[in-house]
């Protein structure tokens, strides 16, 4: 009988997990999937956790301004402009001020 309980609290628990778990099942998680996800994930993650992307949800003014800081003070390589501006429209789209985190 206790292994009948624990089968099927085990089964019910995976059950609710995996509507959570679809959200990070693609390569570039936990950035939502979209244009300009890989060229985003590879310039942050080279210095910090990308939960402190999305933990943002930033307009695109404040996170252009967040690059220069982390340019100007805290040493990251600067992007080239067609960069810059793949990943500043990603953030926005994706990460911007309407973005509710994951």
């Amino acid at each position: 009988m206790r292994k009948l309980l624990f089968g099927g609290a085990a089964i019910a628990a995976l059950a609710f997990a995996a509507p959570a778990l679809a959200d990070d099942d693609h390569e570039f998680a936990p950035l939502p999937p979209g244009d300009g996800a890989e060229e985003t994930y590879y310039a942050c993650i080279a210095c910090h956790s990308l939960r402190t992307v999305t933990n943002g949800g930033y307009s695109r003014e404040v996170w252009d301004e967040l690059l220069d800081w982390m340019v100007e003070d805290q040493g990251m390589p600067e992007l080239d402009p067609e960069e810059r501006e793949i990943i500043l429209t990603y953030l926005a789209t994706h990460i911007g001020e309407d973005w509710e985190g994951n």
